[in-house]
């Protein structure tokens, strides 16, 4: 016995739920880029909170379908912003990286 597939009811429904998709990645991309502004240290939890967001983002974009081209546009933008903001994110050179500037430079002074 086979089963009945309603091809325009799917397409309707997958149309839906791209809608409610964007809507939630704008949210997320909002709140993200707040919780990035008010990271004090690239080891912040809200910065960490905000690289989630991001790569859940960047993750979730393309598989988006029936988006138009301004509403694609405008994701992206906000994706970049955010990573903008995130690079801002102050930084406190962490052991590794220290040790390695500091053999960097002694490197190129002998």
């Amino acid at each position: 016995m086979g089963t009945l597939v309603n091809f325009p009811k799917l397409a309707e429904l997958r149309a839906r739920t791209d809608r409610d998709l964007v809507r939630i990645l704008n949210s997320d991309l909002e709140r993200a880029l707040a919780l990035a502004s008010v990271a004090a240290t690239r080891h912040s939890v809200f910065r960490s909170q905000a690289e989630v967001m991001y790569t859940r983002a960047r993750k979730l974009l393309p598989e988006l379908s029936g988006l138009t081209v301004g509403e694609l546009a405008q994701l992206e933008a906000r994706l970049k912003e955010l990573a903008m903001a995130l690079d801002l994110v102050p930084g406190t050179m962490d052991q590794e990286g220290e040790s390695a500037a500091v053999r960097s430079a002694s490197t190129h002074a002998n």
